[in-house]
């Protein structure tokens, strides 16, 4: 059995590679419809817009852009009243024998360019959010098109199961005729009996296997898990070439992990430019009014300034200045950090790529149709009785994993471009277009 199966390998291997010209003349041709697999596709992501991470980055960056305004704000004023010289005998009515009531307002004014200062810090930090509320959206995009491309890939060998029961069923009756004739065995029907039985077991593994999937992704697109995705159709996968170092500068352009860091870098700066402020005055205004019972009302005006600059106070101020100082050089380390780590993600983004296509274009131009002519040359040869049957059944396995592997290749070459999509922060058109 080993023996026949190795057999079998070698052969179509050996004239895939000296039948090149038939690969090309005849290949194989799926029944693709792009436009209907990237449709459902793209109801899927946007179903995904809703799905609670996402409203939870929204409110996030909200509740940051409602705190940068009120950054620009003074601080509420303080009113007063003291009840000055108040008898004893007149408690607890405040109002009883007075004899004097002093009415005041009080208001903190930061000196110039405080406030503005410290708003610019928090709206660096509101586009910082942005930024990462778009990462969320990119990784989201990036699951559920990895989710939909497995379960393009079940489709396919449900597909390919149903084929090859048709492909088995004619077997029992070809073998039926052989042993009517006297030329085949019965023992022949049964291996073809046995093999669809087979067929029909693993059917009903992949059908739970899909269902299964296809709850998964409804439930990363914030639908009923219980809902039908429906039948995905085969595609016919579209080959781009790329050139790695374009692709670098693209992700280095357009990755929003980088456009959060810089930003941070920058809301670092700003807040340091803040700190640096604490060392000028803030000011305080307080006016009075003194409504005296024995004697001409009187007003009073009070003008008050900090005094930043005490010793006792410059050690709390210039810790600030230190402390942001260390963030931003925190903050720019991370981010060349980052730059080298996307570079690897795209190096290795592209690799897969490349190893896709190569895997993709030998499976569908070369193994397939030779095992294809394998099969009916085997089929043709077992009717005159010169072949086994044992043989045929082998011969038909090593079409399946064929076709299957002619699968797998294509959901890992839009897996691939899916990967590197996320490590450059573009779909593949854009990417396609700056690649040019």
């Amino acid at each position: 059995m080993i023996y026949r199966s190795l057999v079998i390998v070698f052969s179509i291997v050996l004239i895939a590679l000296l039948k090149g010209a038939y690969a090309q003349e005849k290949g194989y041709s799926p029944h693709a419809d792009n436009q209907a697999f990237y449709a459902k596709l793209q109801t899927l992501i946007d179903a995904a817009q809703s799905n609670p991470t996402l409203k939870s980055a929204d409110a996030k960056v909200q509740a940051s852009a409602d705190f940068a305004k009120a950054q620009k704000s003074l601080d509420p004023p303080t009113v007063a009243v003291e009840f000055y010289q108040a008898p004893i005998a007149s408690f607890p009515d405040p109002f009883k024998n007075q004899t004097e009531y002093d009415y005041s307002i009080q208001q903190m004014i930061p000196f110039p360019g405080k406030l503005g200062a410290m708003a610019k810090a928090e709206n660096k930090r509101t586009d910082m959010l942005k930024a990462d509320r778009k990462t969320e959206e990119q990784d989201l995009v990036r699951n559920v098109k990895s989710l939909y491309f497995d379960l393009y890939l079940k489709n396919r060998q449900i597909e390919i199961n149903r084929e090859t029961k048709t492909l088995v069923r004619g077997f029992v009756d070809i073998a039926r005729k052989q042993y009517e004739v006297g030329v085949g065995k019965q023992s022949d029907i049964l291996r073809a009996q046995t093999e669809l039985l087979t067929l029909g077991n693993d059917s009903i593994v992949l059908v739970q296997e899909r269902k299964s999937m296809e709850g998964v992704l409804n439930a990363l697109c914030n639908k009923p898990v219980s809902s039908e995705i429906g039948f995905i159709p085969e595609i016919d996968p579209v080959l781009p070439t790329f050139e790695l170092d374009k692709l670098m500068a693209l992700a280095r352009k357009n990755r929003p992990e980088l456009e959060s860091m810089q930003t941070g870098i920058e809301m670092q700066q700003a807040e340091r430019l803040a700190a640096r402020k604490e060392y000028l005055p803030d000011f305080m205004v307080r006016g009075m009014y003194k409504q005296m019972m024995q004697g001409g009302d009187d007003w009073s005006l009070m003008l008050g300034a900090t005094v930043p600059i005490a010793p006792w106070s410059h050690g709390k101020i210039s810790s600030g200045i230190d402390r942001t100082g260390a963030n931003i050089r925190m903050a720019q380390g991370e981010r060349e950090n980052m730059i080298n780590v996307i570079a690897s993600e795209v190096n290795d983004a592209l690799l897969k790529v490349e190893s896709a296509k190569e895997r993709l274009m030998l499976s569908r131009e070369s193994v397939i149709p030779q095992a294809e002519q394998t099969l009916e040359s085997a089929l043709a040869a077992y009717r005159t009785g010169k072949q086994e049957f044992l043989m045929l059944i082998d011969i038909q396995r090593m079409l399946v994993m064929a076709k299957l592997d002619y699968q797998m290749a294509v959901m890992t070459l839009l897996d691939s471009q899916s990967r590197l999509e996320r490590a450059v922060g573009l779909d593949i058109d854009e990417i396609e277009r700056g690649n040019k």
